[in-house]
């Protein structure tokens, strides 16, 4: 193992299909007892989707989604049911030691497209895969590459090399022409930007080599498979969350690289959901670019040019720890309008935003987990199965499970039930101080 504006390409792909017989039914949905979570959030955001496309009443909030474009993003992001009719359960998944953190590791996913440990495809013959994604210094990402090297580390004829393009997309390119060039079996990439990522994608592919992304799209109709994960859930569980506990407000924006899936569909689903709600106000909008110093600079500047911030929105994590740091360093926690506390709202489930979650610091956070970097191992040792008419080949969309948001108190929202920090078993990333 080896250390070593795109939305019109989209508007081609086809939509799955919304949960069907879901109807607007006011502020909240009824929902069988025993329907999975995955079900229950994409009928929601069926309803807030049909919602924010009949009005968004909101002139603020509607202004800053048709500049972005929010509605092409959201319209090409696939909504759908699982592959294979899998169905997630609290508690399924391995546990391990990431092989590149050396934190232990609660998997959620792998008993999804399983493969059993051991020799893969024809046991005589030695697979060569090539993992290349951005930043074995982040929390989050490094975490996908342990989940990754761990499914390769089951099989002793997968012979797997995990680069880091360190966040150059002019590098990932060149990655994945060399593994072209040196006849790889499969490639996995986590592209951080997806127009990019295209045609490499489709110079691998028309080499004959299969390419699995995950996490965020490329712009390549080529690709065997994408691994795409619960953002429009992220993004609307926020929007949820902060109807249920307010009001309105002003609202700061925290987001990743504008086009970036993880921004333009967290953030959209987040904008619909609010976009018919009258008193919030979007007053500072900032691109962090997953970078915890740049949330904090961002955060520090709005709060020395509003005194009456009521809410900041963060598309991850970091950008979540970097406002909180920000506001802490202020002394302006509680100086939200009429002495409350200014509302902090996360995506990703690292142990540090848990803490903060626990604490009652940050309100909410919405799951997303990285520890799917496995599930794009299997998906492309599949590939390279049917290739040789070993087996069929894996779909092409490849879903994973919608998630419950984490709060720090039990709480039932719109027909969904929250997890407390103390209960969420796969907390990423080192140990909160």
């Amino acid at each position: 193992m080896t250390l070593s504006k795109h939305a019109a390409s989209l508007r081609g792909i086809s939509r799955i299909a919304l949960i069907a017989g879901v109807l607007i039914t006011g502020a909240t949905t009824a929902h069988a007892a025993d329907e999975p979570v995955h079900t229950v959030l994409n009928g929601l955001i069926g309803n807030y989707a049909q919602a924010a496309r009949d009005s968004m009443t909101n002139e603020s909030v509607k202004e800053l989604f048709d500049k972005d474009g929010f509605r092409d993003y959201l319209d090409a992001y696939p909504v759908g049911e699982l592959a294979g009719g899998f169905v997630w359960e609290p508690g399924m998944g391995a546990t391990f030691t990431g092989p590149y953190s050396d934190l232990e590791i609660k998997a959620p996913f792998t008993d999804y497209l399983p493969l059993k440990e051991g020799p893969v495809l024809n046991p005589d013959k030695t697979y060569r895969i090539g993992f290349v994604f951005h930043g074995f210094n982040h929390p989050w990402l490094i975490s996908l590459a342990d989940t990754a090297a761990w499914e390769a580390a089951r099989h002793p004829n997968i012979d797997i090399e995990v680069i880091d393009a360190e966040f150059d997309d002019n590098r990932m390119g060149q990655v994945i022409d060399n593994w072209v060039a040196q006849q790889y079996d499969g490639i996995v990439l986590w592209p951080a930007r997806e127009a990019p990522m295209g045609p490499p994608v489709d110079r691998a592919i028309d080499a004959g080599i299969p390419v699995v992304s995950l996490d965020r799209r490329t712009s390549s109709q080529k690709i065997s498979s994408e691994v795409l994960g619960n953002f429009y859930a992220n993004g609307l569980q926020q929007g949820l969350y902060l109807k249920e506990i307010s009001d309105g407000g002003n609202v700061i924006f925290n987001r990743k690289d504008l086009g970036s899936t993880a921004d333009s569909i967290r953030t959209g689903a987040f904008l619909e959901v609010i976009g018919s709600e009258p008193g919030y106000e979007v007053t500072g909008n900032y691109h962090t670019k997953s970078q915890r110093t740049l949330a904090f600079q961002a955060t520090a500047d709005a709060l020395q040019a509003y005194d009456d911030i009521s809410v900041v929105y963060n598309t991850g994590g970091e950008e979540a720890m970097g406002s909180l740091d920000a506001i802490r360093e202020a002394n302006r926690l509680n100086s939200a309008p009429g002495g409350g506390k200014i509302i902090i709202l996360a995506n990703d489930d690292s142990k540090e935003v848990l803490k903060e979650v626990a604490s009652g610091n940050v309100d909410m956070v919405a799951p997303y987990t990285p520890l799917i970097g496995d599930v794009g191992i299997r998906a492309v040792i599949q590939h390279i199965g049917a290739k040789e008419g070993l087996n069929e080949a894996p779909p092409k969309l490849i879903m994973t499970p919608n998630l419950p948001m984490i709060t720090a108190k039990p709480m039932t929202i719109e027909g969904v039930k929250t997890v407390t920090p103390d209960n969420w078993l796969y907390a990423y990333g080192p140990a909160a101080k």
